[in-house]
């Protein structure tokens, strides 16, 4: 059947702008009729905490939440529960002989 992304129904065209006519085809096939809800968050946990952990003495912290999707509150507890954490390996580190 040819494309015509403009007879779709309105989610359809929406997602059809989005990613594509294709791609919007191949969901349609396999999930038409499903209801699916989207996570807000996108990243694991540990990739968030490895990105904030490689980022935070380069980004500030609200670029971050951007970024991420989180509060920028949610950013900072992350980085002080990182330096705490770093904090608590060096203290370990430098007792043993």
């Amino acid at each position: 059947m040819e494309s015509h992304p403009e007879r779709y129904a309105e989610l359809y065209k929406e997602l059809a702008g989005l990613i594509g006519d294709a791609a919007v085809r191949k969901l349609w096939k396999a999930y038409g009729g499903v209801t699916i809800t989207f996570p807000t968050r996108l990243y694991s946990r540990d990739f968030t905490r490895q990105f904030i952990g490689k980022n935070m003495s380069s980004m500030k912290p609200s670029e971050m939440a951007k970024e991420l999707r989180l509060s920028e509150r949610r950013v900072r507890q992350i980085m002080r529960e990182i330096r705490l954490n770093d904090a608590g390996k060096s203290n370990c580190e430098g007792g043993k002989k």
